[in-house]
């Protein structure tokens, strides 16, 4: 009984680490390494981990035929790649022995419950991530600030707005067409000069960059599965960035007679 015990520890450990990763935005076989990482230092001989977008299943055995299994649904959502970081530099640390199994649960509930960054900060990351992608984009320095000031309208929407009360996609609509309007209403009234850049700039923080590039990744280690989950999810907010976008400039166009390019 004592064994059946032990081995549910090592993987339930093993698990909740993969788990932190893959919700945070890990790719499937990082999240894979790193339990199996775990799961044999602790002396789990007989264990397998199978690793999606969206779950993580579990099974293993003890010398003497005690089994354990488990399955998680973990939805996908955002990422925090600090946690990821650190659930991997932890996994690199429990191989050097620098950890009982004890301890390591004790850290990985303690990586769990880091705190995000103030919605101050996030706001003015936000806000300072479309301004300089806005100049980027061959924008002037007008419309960089232009795109700032959508961006700080941007952050305050989508951490009072858009995480506690809206879906993916109403949310990302939404989001896109409130930095549109912005933009539009800027060059309208002649303080800004170009609203290429001031849209283009202004809808980086909705851009899935993290979920898209992991999903080409995991396609490239032949987790297609995985790798079509992620890009189609990435795919739909793209979407719905867009749609945002038209559905301004295309109200834009039928109030005034034109849409400002």
């Amino acid at each position: 009984m004592e064994k059946v015990k032990e081995v549910n520890h090592i993987l339930s450990v093993a698990m909740e680490a993969g788990k932190i990763m893959l919700e945070n935005g890990a790719e499937i076989y990082r999240v894979e390494d790193t339990m199996d990482r775990i799961a044999k230092h602790y002396g789990s001989t007989d264990h397998h981990f199978f690793v999606l977008t969206n779950g993580i299943f579990v099974s293993g055995e003890d010398r003497d035929g005690s089994a354990f299994s488990k399955l998680e649904h973990i939805p996908v959502h955002g990422a925090d790649l600090s946690k990821v970081i650190a659930i991997n530099q932890l996994s690199r640390e429990i191989a050097q022995d620098k950890y009982t199994l004890e301890e390591a649960a004790s850290k990985i509930d303690e990586i769990r419950n880091i705190k995000n960054k103030s919605w101050l900060l996030q706001v003015f990351a936000t806000a300072l991530g479309s301004g300089c992608f806005a100049i980027l984009l061959d924008g002037t320095m007008r419309d960089g600030i232009a795109s700032f000031i959508s961006g700080i309208a941007l952050g305050f929407f989508i951490y009072f707005v858009f995480k506690p009360y809206l879906s993916k996609i109403t949310g990302n609509i939404v989001g896109a067409m409130i930095i549109s309007a912005i933009c539009v209403l800027f060059k309208e009234l002649g303080f800004a000069d170009s609203l290429i850049p001031m849209i283009g700039g202004g809808v980086i923080p909705l851009v899935p960059g993290v979920a898209f590039v992991n999903g080409i990744r995991d396609i490239g280690d032949e987790d297609y599965i995985s790798g079509a989950v992620r890009l189609l999810d990435a795919m739909l907010v793209f979407v719905c960035i867009a749609v945002g976008v038209a559905t301004i400039l295309i109200c834009y166009e039928k109030i005034v007679g034109g849409v400002l390019l």
